[in-house]
């Protein structure tokens, strides 16, 4: 059923509630709860006494999701006679004994049960409890309101009261809340509604489901990701997070109401009579179709909108229109000033739309909009109106989508205050080379904030490519492909998916359409208009007035065939519409090129007369249809292009008017890399754009009746409603995935502590979790601490704030914390290492084991600083002829260097080149080194960022080995935590164990 979205101050506060009083409620001490910890579980199974009093509640509410079972047996009627014997009495006594002030509260949430089950709220108060679900409040429900469930409860007036719901099983077993802080409520007045949205039992479910095909023998993780099937229903909620809604807003000057209508229907009525409405400016005009039909996802699952009108709604009217808006049409409006939009716009379209596609601001826009921050902070503060409703209305296991550049800082901002969101950002438009973005001041910030959605879509690979490069480039982030075919990066443990798929159109709906009879008379229509000019072959163009649309570049190329191909000067016409877009101010945009484009047009037409035909204004759907129906070719000369549909709509139109046109489109456009035998073409190049029109025109029939099939079966199998549909398939398939795996599906407040492990095999990494580190440490009595400093001596952007100083005193407590035997293990030398501990707490470095150029030199708790014993005898005659290989990488890849100060070591270092040609020199230097090294007692690895050759056995592998021998024949410990940041430090894992 459809969702009651309320903006309650209570919801809010459970969003923003504090992580650490959030979680599952506590147990109360009369019952008993398993203390071992399962990252896969989220069910919390109470075992209590049945008729236990509220007053046995001892402990806080805690965040971990414990695993249990019933001590014994309950039936569904002693646990119906303990709610009855519980909090009812109690809340009556409260209400006429202590004449204390109470506001009558109605809980209402929906749950889907099973017959015989129990949905319950329990929460810190006593009339809900005291987090005893037997003595919780039931909730009831009918054949009417299922699946929502409700109860009223009278609650003390002004008194902060935290919650949650649960699920008794017929046999006693209870399901709580699981994923999300602890509700919150502070009653005021004399009666509150709640609409808590749904119960999650997602994780429940999909551990049932887990278990079963366990029990059927499927233990393969890749094969179970691709088997998992992602279904909705009407309990999923979506919400489509867009600068300006897929609605018309008319406003009627007489009466002051306001009208609304789908752009599609507007299409069908006011477009028909050609009606001269302008056309707004936004990043990809044809994003609005797409988004608009994701309103077919509404039969199977709740879509709700979240935008912009286009217009300034007055204040006192606003609480109407979003009334009117939500009942009719499900959409949430967000109203923003005329002056705030109008910066906004100017923000966008002057700053982030040139750089996105690839072109560089002026120095004076650019230093207008960042010197003093403000139009940045302007941007930030309406990208925050447009998450708000989301951030009110969110339910655990919501899935967002977000789109286009307007709203890069959304995912960020959803994040921090619905850590369990699932987002999806889409780019409607190119993304750049990191050449070109890195010219934003906030290049960071921006990709900081995607990478905090779960997964980012784009329409060509080209756009993924050069995003991937970014972060590599500019946060070091390095991607991996995974099982599936998507591509993942791991930012602070969490995991972002990128995907690269065009979208397509809704061709069922427009084949349908063009069945109507105002397309058969417009196709007449044009078909008397070609007659009368006695034009034979007709190319046509539809592009929106602007220079990224390259309309001079066509028209260029159009009179050079017209200059060099004397046979098309009589047959040839070309008809262009132009659309002209104007600003949020209704003011026309890009004046200098609509001038140029008229002088282009004009100079065709005085040397050969009739042969164009220029139409500056939109077209309605008929006579549009119509035209493409009749048209031998389409031409697209686009610049940069993120998102086209019109070669989409041609191809369907061409095949009901019988033509069987060709293609001739841009290689700048992402479409041109879809569709099956399209001709792509540079359209800076005039001769070969022109060549590329005249030998389409010259495509023998039965190769072009070959390309037309391919593209129709595209368009009509490639539809908007299946890339929506596999889109959420593979969202749903990777948060599933997640949760069976036991891996954390909440973005972390902060840097998430914990160490990734790569891999091809698996779609999913694990991820180590500090709290269960800080368990185990606590429980035993002896430890042993292998910790790899390197980072910290050297290092990076990646450390965040923090500093030497902290690095220092934590380990000095680590040190001197009894039980703890602490080895610090460096491929610095020892004296490099002495220096970077410093002299200030020498008697406590005394105490700790240390390990330098990765296990040759090493010191045994206890020993003086300067003694330190040598594992192994080393050859060093091969140094020299290692040396010389890497001196000849090192001249030709700028910005690298040689460390060769070590004694069992040489190492080349490519950190400061540029990320992905320094990857490559480096593997070309790794297979150099093993075919020149092979017969000497060497070996080559490859670290992050460095190569490096070292004498055989001298590894940190090979000296934890070394120190684990030692420590088991003195009595062993009860602890080992071993902590690096290279994919070379896996090794010292891999020995204690």
């Amino acid at each position: 059923m459809d969702r009651t979205l309320k903006r309650n101050s209570s919801h809010e506060k459970t969003l923003n509630s504090n992580p650490s009083s959030g979680g599952l409620p506590t147990i109360p001490s009369g019952g008993t709860l398993s203390s071992r910890t399962n990252s896969q579980s989220s069910i919390q199974s109470f075992t209590g006494n049945p008729g236990g009093s509220a007053n046995d509640l001892s402990r806080p509410p805690v965040s971990a999701t414990p695993k249990a079972r019933l001590s014994r047996p309950s039936s569904r009627e002693q646990i119906l006679n303990e709610f009855k014997q519980g909090p009812d009495s109690q809340m009556l006594k409260l209400s006429s004994g202590s004449g204390r002030v109470v506001t009558n509260v109605e809980f209402q949430v929906t749950a889907n049960t099973e017959v015989g089950d129990l949905v319950v709220v329990t929460g810190s108060s006593l009339e809900l409890g005291s987090w005893e679900p037997r003595n919780g409040v039931v909730l009831s429900t009918d054949n009417h309101r299922y699946p929502m469930w409700s109860a009223i409860v009278d609650l003390p007036t002004g008194q902060t009261i935290e919650y949650k719901y649960s699920i008794i099983k017929q046999d006693g077993t209870v399901t709580w809340e699981n994923d999300i802080e602890n509700r919150m409520i502070t009653p005021e007045g004399t009666s509150v509604v709640l609409d808590d949205g749904r119960f999650n039992s997602e994780r429940a479910r999909l551990l049932n489901k887990k278990k079963q095909s366990l029990e059927k023998g499927k233990k393969d993780l890749g094969k179970h990701f691709l088997e998992l099937q992602a279904n909705l229903d009407k309990s999923d909620t979506i919400y489509i997070i867009t600068y300006r809604l897929p609605l018309s807003t008319h406003r009627d000057p007489v009466t002051g109401k306001y009208s609304f209508e789908w752009l599609s229907q507007l299409s069908d009525s006011k477009l028909r009579e050609m009606d001269n409405t302008k056309v707004m400016r936004s990043m990809s005009r044809h994003a609005t179709y797409v988004i608009e039909n994701l309103r077919d996802l509404r039969s199977r699952c709740n879509v709700w909108y979240v935008g912009g009108l286009g217009i300034e709604v007055s204040e006192e009217d606003q609480e109407q229109v979003e009334k009117e808006l939500a009942e009719k049409f499900q959409c949430i409006p967000v109203f923003l000033p005329r002056d705030m939009a109008s910066e906004f716009e100017d923000f966008c379209h002057d700053i982030l739309k040139p750089v996105f596609h690839f072109f560089h601001p002026t120095n004076r826009d650019m230093c207008c909009a960042f010197s003093a921050g403000a139009k940045w902070q302007l941007y930030n503060a309406v990208n925050l109106r447009y998450v708000t409703p989301v951030v009110q209305n969110f339910n655990d296991g919501d899935i967002v989508f977000v789109f286009d550049l307007e709203l890069l800082m959304a995912p960020t901002l959803i994040g921090s205050r619905a850590r369990t969101a699932n987002v999806c950002f889409f780019f409607n438009t190119p993304f750049p080379s990191s050449e070109i973005f890195r010219t934003l001041p906030i290049r960071k910030q921006i990709l900081n904030s995607l990478l905090n959605s779960n997964f980012i879509q784009f329409h060509d690979y080209n756009y993924t490519r050069h995003f991937l490069s970014c972060c590599s480039t500019l946060l070091g982030i390095e991607h991996r492909p995974t099982r599936g075919g998507l591509m993942l990066l791991v930012f602070n443990g969490h995991h972002c998916y990128i995907r690269a798929c065009h979208v397509g159109i809704d061709a069922p709906t427009l084949c349908e359409r063009l069945k109507e009879p105002q397309v058969s008379q417009e196709l007449e229509n044009w078909k008397a208009k070609f007659a009368e000019s006695g034009k034979q072959v007709i190319l046509c163009g539809y592009d929106d007035l602007e220079p990224l649309t390259g309309i001079t570049l066509k028209l260029s190329a159009f009179r050079n065939i017209l200059n060099g191909f004397p046979e098309y000067r009589k047959n040839l016409l070309l008809i262009q519409v132009a659309i002209p877009l104007h600003d949020s101010r209704g003011e026309l945009m890009h004046k200098e090129y609509v001038n140029q484009v008229h002088a282009a047009a004009e100079l065709i037409e005085k040397e050969y007369p009739g042969s164009l035909m220029l139409l500056t204004e939109k077209m309605p759907f008929g006579p549009r249809c119509a035209l493409f129906a009749q048209c031998d070719a389409l031409v697209m000369a686009s610049v940069r292009h993120g998102l086209s549909l019109v070669p989409f709509e041609f191809v369907l139109c061409n095949e009901y008017g019988g033509k069987k046109g060709s293609l001739v489109v841009s290689e700048f456009a992402a479409c041109s890399r879809v569709i099956p035998g399209a001709m792509r073409t540079n359209p800076f190049r005039d001769e070969d754009f022109a060549k590329a029109i005249v030998k389409c025109l010259r495509q023998p029939p039965h190769e072009r009746q070959h390309y037309h099939l391919q593209q129709v079966d595209w368009c009509k199998t490639h539809t908007v409603e299946r890339w929506a549909e596999t889109i959420l398939l593979d969202m749903k398939r990777v948060r599933e995935s997640m949760i069976l795996n036991g891996e954390d599906v909440k973005r972390a407040a902060s840097c998430r502590v914990g160490l990734v492990k790569s891999t091809y095999k698996e779609i999913s990494s694990n991820v180590l979790k500090a709290d269960q580190v800080l368990m185990a440490y606590s429980e035993a009595k002896t430890r042993l601490l292998l910790i790899d400093v390197d980072l910290l001596i050297r290092p990076k952007e990646e450390m965040g704030d923090v500093s030497k100083d902290q690095c220092i005193r934590s380990l000095q407590q680590l040190v001197q914390e009894s039980g703890n035997l602490v080895f610090l293990l460096s491929s610095e030398t020892p004296e490099n290492l002495l220096k970077w501990l410093g002299t200030a707490h020498a008697k406590a470095w005394e105490q700790m084991g240390l390990a330098a150029e990765d296990g040759y030199y090493y010191k045994w708790p206890g020993s003086p600083l300067q003694r330190w014993d040598v594992r192994m005898e080393v050859r060093a005659d091969w140094k020299e002829v290692c040396r010389n290989v890497m001196e000849a990488y090192a001249e030709r890849t700028t910005g690298t260097f040689i460390e060769g100060d070590k004694v069992a070591s040489i190492t080349w270092h490519y950190g400061s080149t540029n990320p992905e040609f320094g990857a490559l020199q480096g593997k070309e230097l790794l297979n150099h080194l093993e075919d020149t090294m092979a017969h000497l007692p060497v070996e080559v690895v490859m670290g992050k960022s460095f190569v490096r050759v070292r004498h055989e056995g001298v590894t940190k592998g090979a000296i934890t080995k070394h120190l684990m021998s030692h420590i088991t024949d003195r009595g062993g410990v009860d602890f080992i935590l071993c902590l690096g940041d290279d994919r070379m430090d896996e090794g010292p894992p891999l020995s204690p164990r």
